[in-house]
């Protein structure tokens, strides 16, 4: 990202931090960033377009951090959770104007293309916590998964939300172990449990379809194995992940080279179940595509 792009979006963080993001005109952050508007139209198709791209650094950011902790660190696995929750944690202090703006201007009823935006990252976040929590319990807990991530992201939200708003230092390490500590206890209490939340219940919440539902199964998946995996070894499907993601995000993507990369992934067994998933969406999707690009010959 250039220098110009992200003094761009940091001043304009600042000015809805002051004034609100609806009442901040664009005008008004190129005045302040000493650029013309077709300097800033370089870099931003709009201010919504700038948000999708402040939200898209942010999960980047996170997720390529995150990925220390389960390839590049030699941690216990219940040492990779606490300093994973830390990491977090310590996301919502470095972007706390940010968070601010999202939760108080943009409602979750909106059907916009930030919230829309909003719901992909939260759905992320959550494969990446899953992922986790197998991670440092262990299968036994797969039946109990549903419950186990429900309860952490909500303590977790819970301590973000006042973090976000507490003016004071809060010493992050102890609130992470903390919460740590709150999931093993609950672990520790599973034998003697039955699980409240059905297994494949995300699935019901929203439908997979179109776009937006193969761009959301890719970013899990991507997600999934930038978790799990060593990056040298996944660093070429990794790419065509991304080359994938790249090429849905334009208008008329080109369908020989989907279709292609994903031939290319169906290959890597790993993956090839999920891929299968996505290459399903993308045939019934592709239709409308050829369809489309054939009427406007």
């Amino acid at each position: 990202m250039s220098d110009k792009k992200q003094e761009i979006m940091d001043t304009a963080i600042e000015l809805f931090s002051e004034k609100g993001y609806y009442f901040t005109s664009i005008q008004e952050i190129t005045e302040a960033c000493g650029i013309s508007k077709g300097a800033f139209y370089r870099h931003f198709a709009s201010k919504e377009g700038m948000m999708l791209a402040l939200l898209e650094s942010h999960q980047n950011t996170l997720l390529r951090e995150a990925e220390l902790y389960s390839s590049g660190k030699d941690l216990p696995a219940h040492e990779q959770l606490i300093s994973k929750i830390r990491l977090e944690l310590e996301k919502s202090v470095e972007y706390r104007s940010f968070f601010r703006i999202l939760f108080t201007e943009f409602m979750p009823t909106e059907n916009s293309e930030v919230n829309k935006k909003i719901k992909e990252f939260q759905t992320v976040l959550r494969s990446w916590h899953q992922q986790s929590l197998e991670d440092a319990f262990g299968s036994d807990i797969a039946p109990f998964l549903q419950d186990v991530t429900a309860v952490m992201e909500g303590v977790l939200k819970e301590y973000v939300m006042l973090i976000m708003w507490y003016t004071q230092t809060v010493p992050l390490w102890k609130v992470a172990s903390f919460i740590f500590e709150t999931v093993h206890a609950l672990v520790r209490q599973l034998p003697h449990l039955e699980p409240a939340l059905p297994a494949g219940i995300e699935d019901t919440l929203e439908a997979f379809s179109g776009r937006d539902g193969m761009k959301r199964q890719m970013q899990l998946l991507l997600a999934e194995v930038s978790s799990r995996y060593a990056e040298e070894k996944i660093r070429q499907d990794k790419q065509t992940m991304e080359l994938v993601l790249e090429e849905l995000e334009h208008d008329h993507p080109r369908v020989f080279l989907i279709d292609a990369l994903l031939e290319a992934l169906q290959q890597r067994s790993y993956v090839s179940g999920r891929i299968e998933d996505i290459i399903h969406i993308w045939k019934e999707w592709k239709g409308d595509v050829l369809n489309h690009d054939f009427t406007n010959e």
